[in-house]
């Protein structure tokens, strides 16, 4: 388990590449990976826009649904101004 000073380093340095402010975007592109932790499987859901390629939005679950896959392209939508082709 990462400490919370850890994860704000993370988060500094890399925080040029991900997006927080709402943009009129063109086209979304969103992928799903399945990732293994100590016998257990996480999901990550990770989206990123198409043209400036910026990072709008990572996503990690237990499960893999319908409600998962809503819950994330909601948090995607709301740092669009328009609704992009995703």
């Amino acid at each position: 388990m990462a400490s919370r000073e850890s994860v704000r380093r993370w988060l500094h340095r890399f925080s040029r590449i991900f997006s927080i402010e709402k943009k009129f975007r063109r086209a979304i592109a969103l992928d799903e990976t399945v990732v293994e932790i100590h016998g257990f499987r996480a999901y990550v859901w990770f989206a990123v826009d198409i043209d400036s390629g910026e990072v709008l939005a990572i996503y990690a679950s237990w499960s893999r649904n319908i409600i998962v896959a809503v819950k994330f392209i909601r948090i995607v939508l709301d740092r669009c101004l328009n609704k992009p082709l995703i």
